[in-house]
């Protein structure tokens, strides 16, 4: 995984540097403070920005019946962070269907961003994201969009703040064409300011010429591509820029191949990193590095050539050393990078009678204040499967359940539910307000950096009421509840184990339902607790929505979350059969009987199957292994259904293909979602697998025996 992921944004640093679109004529560069008295002179030709524009009401683009309005500012709904989105409403009034692009994005005057279209919207509301640079408009069609943007999260600059956006749209025929049309560049102004930033104050200034401004920044460290460096860009001149690294030494480690690449406009700045692959990529850090880049010009961005490279001089910058934090306790190790160890305390308490390991604290936040508590941004604790269980019976605001060990011990993560920042002045708490969010973003994400390094499990349980009810009916000591249907009844579930229903459930996540959702007709699984008067109704018809019902009021709930082939409906009502069984109001259910168990490839033994009950009645989980090589291993995750014929079938299933290379990394060289096929039982007991995706009928069907 981590070598495809290398690979990915390896290409796509590529694409930023060398690929994409640029008008008939450059933009005009913006007035900057870094740059040199002797700069080249910018022409007089060169096309202005088209705006600027309002967030709302203006139209940012018209061309053969396609039009695009701006309808607004927003927060993106998918982003803990608050990242601003600009709402758009796009209309395609001709006969034709048009794939209609962005591109060539700049952020409050940075290049280096990749500004994405997003966020379809239906009827007015919010559904879903499916984040990308083009967007197929079919032909008299209209919907509202969001532009959006990626950044990676400098904490030296300011794209958290969108003061001003630029781009340019782009046509093509289709989503795999290359853009036949660039519009000039279209320019959106938010009202809000962002401090101006001088790069020179970044880092080390290592080349200043008439044409190019670069300096090296920060050194930081990434989970995935391990250290990288910040690179600033200024380009002073009436044409493009495109830079591209060719070779670099960390602390004597010779580096042939680093992902970097930026394409910088006329007049703009760019804020870039650099990282490296091979053993360079393993330090913790560095305190040398000479690097070697090149660069090529051109009119317009699309014009630059990756073949026709100038080499500039190497550069050298040295790093102090770089200081890591390592804490230990109860078996699990938390790292603390560098530049956040520096600015927090940690506390590693002993044998903690609540199995808290580690409790991180902003030490500047506590110095200042004279409370307990001030500065707190997390801590992580180790409890058992029991006390997880008990937890989940009730309110659990300010603890998150993020992992899973070998020995079935659960983490906590637990977090601040009010702000904690504190400084004795107005002054320092303005001055250093981006310290604090910049540590707060990086407690959220230390739960997963914990997983890696200690080989944990992800897991995730709700905590809403829903959930709540549900783990009380499964967990909860003395708890009575019943459930019910129209079709046998209420039935107690006292004595039956619930924890896979429940565990399928709490690993969903509900919010309060919007105001357009109502309640749905027809059949409801009823899970009630008569001695609380409260009870939940899980919809049969509409199964992503809950209602839970006390006393006089009714609530209703929506899923975040839903699985593609069992909703949380049938994994209740799979939870009713159960009691229902015990109860004895229905007979046992045996028709999966004969598929369960482990089975194995008839001829050679290679291919496994293993083929379990799921949490929904006359449902199958089935888990297929099958190495085709020792460096190559097919892997399919299954949910099948009971047929009429009385074959397991299933639809949309999930293949992976990995590959391992000599030192056993891997990496995924296939993914599907589309697998389809049955499973049934042969004459001598045998289980074949039908595969319907396999196109050869000679071979779409292999053998399987116990």
């Amino acid at each position: 995984m981590k070598k495809i992921v290398s690979t990915l944004l390896a290409a796509l640093f590529i694409l930023c540097a060398f690929a994409g679109c640029g008008g008939d004529k450059p933009a005009a560069p913006e007035a900057s403070p870094e740059a040199s008295p002797d700069a080249a002179p910018v022409s007089s030709e060169a096309a202005a920005p088209a705006g600027p524009f309002s967030p709302e009401g203006s139209v940012i683009f018209e061309k053969d019946g396609v039009k695009v309005t701006t309808a607004g500012l927003d927060y993106d709904p998918t982003s803990g962070n608050d990242d601003t989105i600009i709402w758009v409403d796009i209309e395609n009034a001709s006969s034709k269907e048009v794939c209609l692009g962005v591109d060539n994005g700049a952020i409050n005057g940075f290049m280096g961003s990749v500004l994405l279209m997003d966020f379809q919207m239906e009827d007015g509301e919010y559904y879903g994201a499916d984040s990308n640079t083009t967007l197929v408009l079919p032909a008299e069609s209209s919907g509202r969009y969001a532009l959006g943007y990626y950044k990676h999260g400098d904490p030296k600059v300011d794209l958290d703040t969108l003061a001003e956006l630029e781009f340019c749209f782009t046509f093509a025929e289709d989503e795999s064409s290359w853009p036949n049309y660039y519009s000039e560049p279209v320019v959106i102004k938010t009202g809000e300011t962002v401090a101006p930033v001088d790069i020179t104050k970044l880092g080390e200034t290592v080349i200043d010429n008439d044409e190019l401004l670069l300096v090296i920044g920060d050194q930081d460290y990434d989970e995935w591509f391990g250290p990288y460096i910040y690179i600033y860009t200024l380009n002073k001149t009436d044409k493009y820029i495109g830079l591209t690294s060719d070779a670099a030494e960390v602390d004597g480690i010779v580096c042939d191949y680093m992902y970097y690449g930026d394409a910088i406009a006329p007049g703009k700045r760019s804020d870039c990193t650099l990282s490296f692959d091979g053993d360079a990529r393993e330090l913790k850090g560095f305190e040398k590095l000479t690097l070697n880049l090149s660069y090529t010009t051109a009119d317009t961005r699309d014009a630059l050539d990756p073949n026709a490279l100038t080499a500039l001089d190497p550069i050298s910058v040295s790093y102090p050393p770089q200081l890591w934090g390592t804490y230990s306790n109860g078996g699990i190790k938390l790292e603390i990078k560098p530049k956040i160890n520096e600015l927090v305390a940690v506390e590693v308490p002993e044998n903690d009678a609540q199995g808290l390991l580690f409790s991180v604290t902003e030490k500047a936040s506590r110095e200042a204040a004279d409370y307990d508590g001030a500065g707190w941004l997390f801590s992580i604790a180790k409890i058992s499967e029991a006390e997880l269980h008990e937890r989940l019976c009730r309110d659990m605001t300010g603890q998150e359940v993020f992992a899973k060990d070998a020995e079935g011990n659960y983490y906590i993560y637990y977090h601040p539910t009010d702000v904690r920042y504190f400084r004795a002045t107005t002054e320092e708490m303005m001055r250093d307000q981006d310290q604090w969010t910049m540590l707060c973003r990086w407690a959220e994400d230390m739960r997963y950096s914990l997983l890696d390094s200690n080989g944990l499990e992800y897991v995730s349980y709700d905590d809403s009421e829903v959930s709540m009810l549900v783990a009380r009916a499964a967990w909860g000591e003395g708890v009575n509840a019943t459930l019910s249907t129209t079709e046998y009844g209420p039935v107690p579930i006292a004595g039956v184990d619930g924890e896979k229903y429940a565990d399928f459930v709490l690993q969903g996540y509900f919010e309060y339902a919007g105001p357009d959702v109502e309640t749905p007709d027809g059949e409801y699984i009823v899970l009630n607790f008569p001695e609380d008067n409260v009870r939940v109704d899980f919809f049969r018809g509409e199964p992503s929505v809950a209602r839970i019902v006390s006393s006089d009021t009714e609530t209703l709930y929506q899923a975040v979350w839903t699985d593609d082939n069992i909703s949380y409906a049938d994994a209740m009502l799979g939870w009713y059969y159960a009691a229902c069984e015990k109860a004895g109001v229905k007979e046992e259910d045996t028709s999966l009987d004969k598929f369960l168990g482990d089975w194995h490839e008839q001829i050679a033994g290679r291919g496994m199957i293993s083929v379990e009950k799921s949490v929904a009645p006359g449902a199958a989980k089935i888990y297929a292994r099958w190495p085709d090589s020792a460096a190559v291993i097919y892997e399919w995750e299954l949910v099948a259904f009971l047929d009429e014929d009385g074959s397991l079938r299933y639809e949309n299933g999930h293949m992976t293909v990995t590959e391992y290379d000599e030192n056993g990394d891997s990496w995924i060289n296939d993914e599907s979602y589309e697998e389809n096929g049955y499973f049934y039982i042969g004459s001598a007991g045998e289980l074949i697998w039908h595969d319907d995706t396999v196109e050869d009928s000679m071979n779409n069907e292999d053998v399987f025996v116990h």
